[in-house]
């Protein structure tokens, strides 16, 4: 029997010296990285070939439509793909290599229009000593792929169609159509380019790859293919979505590999240039969501398999920890190896909640957890407590165990107290002066803490509405007509408190109606300010601290008074 031990060397980033390149190995995987993309595609291609080249394929960073079909060339060239930025100074990576690596005789394939490598590039290789360039670049993408599979020196049997819109399912395939020598064309989503008729029927395939749903590439398309090739056999590889399709694509071609290769689903960069590596022996190139700390389910299943076949592939890593977390790559080998199933749980989440005192919580009977394969699901729990006391405020925290989780699970509890009043209005939040006054006013009463016995001015806490302190001018009550004032809007601060301190029962000691009525408020319940002459005073008259706490959530003020 095989043993279940995955081999992995570690290739970390490293610094380029004219001359040589320095790596540092370990044991466990291998993973090729820099600092950029470009550094990425520089490291690689030192894998690849660290000595002496004949062919060198460049390619644009910043855009992935012309190179979605540069694998199978680079493969049949036994040549690295390299990665140029807009200008020849932010290409760095990719001259230094051509100028180490290339021999003067070789040839370098740029892939793409001027728009994509420019003639800075071409005048720099040429200075450089190099004088056979030769460039891919048709009137659009579809016209590029269709020029790369025509150079192509092999009798064409079979054909893949893939996306020019989007690049992960040309991608999840390329490896396995170079390792084959097969063209990869780009089609656009509900219909043939007329330059990809004409080859399909010039060449006469007998098999016929589409890459993707019908979201991605038309039933259209397939019907244009079969009218054009009614013999041909046409196979679409689909999925979901663009995981689920690239492990469709791993299991029709290579579901015992000997190496894995792991790149982000959500760039194309590094699974571009990583793919003439993947190339070598028709490997797979998994595709990782690096958002999850899970792998996508598909992929799982594909690792559990792996387990069950007793295979034990090695591991390579294109990106560094950010775009293929470490965390994932531990997974990953942990399903391979048996050690936990796609359908172990991975995590469930500690759990917040609140509760008003004196109201009922009762602990959950079930917790959310996420497999090793994404899913998420819901699981009995068993707590530390079979009830829970509401009747003091304060915070608690319970412990809860999940068969088949080894971590504990906890929940953490707060009783908080009803606030002994609460009042809300609400304001025209389009008008920005007025409703930053609102919030500038609010945020300065927001944590007023009041002894009993206290009294509380409204000017004395809030202070004199003026440009330094940072109201701005907006309408003001002014005898009965609306004018111009600085801090216009205060005064619906101090209306609103007013009403939570009735509602407190709380002592009034100073208030004054405006001149006008106001909108935000029934009759008789406003409160205006003007400092220094008009304020809003109130008394403690309870026999606990309170605490006065302001929130503005949208068009809406709200003041609530606490017991502190």
């Amino acid at each position: 029997m095989k043993s279940n031990k995955i081999i992995i060397t570690v290739i970390v980033c490293f610094s380029f010296i004219i001359g040589s390149t320095d790596f540092v190995d370990a044991s466990s995987s291998t993973r090729f990285f820099g600092q950029t993309r470009y550094e990425t595609s520089r490291s690689i291609a030192e894998y690849y070939n660290p000595g002496s080249i004949k062919n060198v394929v460049l390619s644009t960073g910043n855009g992935f439509a012309d190179a979605l079909s540069a694998c199978v060339l680079a493969h049949q060239k036994e040549a690295p793909i390299l990665l140029t930025d807009a200008t020849v100074e932010g290409s760095q990576e990719a001259i230094s290599y051509i100028s180490q690596h290339l021999d003067l005789t070789g040839t370098v394939y740029l892939i793409g229009g001027l728009g994509a490598i420019n003639e800075e590039f071409e005048t720099k290789l040429i200075s450089l000593g190099f004088k056979n360039i030769v460039r891919f670049a048709g009137g659009d993408r579809y016209d590029t792929s269709n020029q790369l599979a025509r150079s192509l020196e092999n009798t064409i049997s079979t054909v893949v169609i893939s996306s020019g819109e989007t690049y992960p399912d040309a991608l999840g395939i390329a490896g396995f159509a170079a390792n084959k020598g097969w063209p990869i064309l780009l089609t656009p989503s509900n219909r043939l380019p007329q330059e990809m008729k004409d080859y399909l029927s010039e060449k006469n395939p007998a098999k016929i790859y589409i890459t993707g749903g019908t979201g991605v590439i038309s039933e259209n398309i397939r019907n244009e293919i079969k009218s054009l090739l009614p013999l041909a056999s046409i196979e679409r590889l689909a999925g979901q979505d663009r995981f689920e399709t690239n492990t469709a694509i791993v299991q029709a071609f290579n579901p015992k590999p000997s190496t894995l290769y792991f790149a982000t689903g959500y760039g194309f960069a590094d699974a571009l240039t990583g793919s003439v590596l993947a190339a070598r022996n028709g490997d797979p190139m998994i595709f990782i969501d690096p958002s999850l700390a899970t792998l996508p389910k598909s992929a799982a299943n594909y690792f559990a398999k792996l387990y069950i076949n007793r295979l034990d592939p090695n591991l390579v890593i294109f990106g560094g920890n950010g775009v293929v977390p470490d965390e994932l790559i531990t997974n990953s080998k942990d399903i391979i190896t048996g050690i936990v199933s796609e359908t172990s749980i991975y995590s469930i989440a500690d759990i917040n909640a609140t509760v008003t005192r004196n109201n009922s919580y009762t602990l959950p009977a079930t917790v959310q957890a996420r497999l090793y394969n994404s899913d998420l699901i819901n699981v009995p729990i068993r707590w530390n407590a079979a009830s829970v006391d509401t009747s003091k405020a304060g915070s608690g925290a319970y412990t809860g165990v999940v068969e088949g989780y080894s971590k504990a699970v906890n929940l953490y509890l707060k009783v908080i107290q009803e606030p002994v009043s609460q009042y809300s209005t609400r304001f025209n939040s389009s008008m920005t002066n007025r409703t930053h006054n609102v919030k500038l006013a609010a945020k300065t009463l927001d944590g007023i803490v009041l002894a009993p016995g206290v009294r509380f001015s409204f000017n004395g806490s809030v202070g004199n509405r003026t440009v330094e302190a940072g109201y701005l001018e907006a309408p003001i009550i002014s005898g009965d007509a609306f004018v111009p004032g600085i801090g216009g809007g205060v005064c619906q601060v101090s209306t609103t408190l007013y009403n939570a301190a009735l509602l407190a029962h709380l002592e009034i000691l100073e208030r004054h109606p405006h001149s006008m009525p106001v909108n935000y408020v029934p009759a008789g319940k406003d409160a205006t300010v003007s400092y220094p002459t008009l304020d809003l005073k109130f008394r403690n008259s309870l026999k606990t601290y309170l605490a006065i706490r302001s929130l503005v959530e949208g068009n809406t003020l709200t003041i609530a008074l606490w017991e502190a």
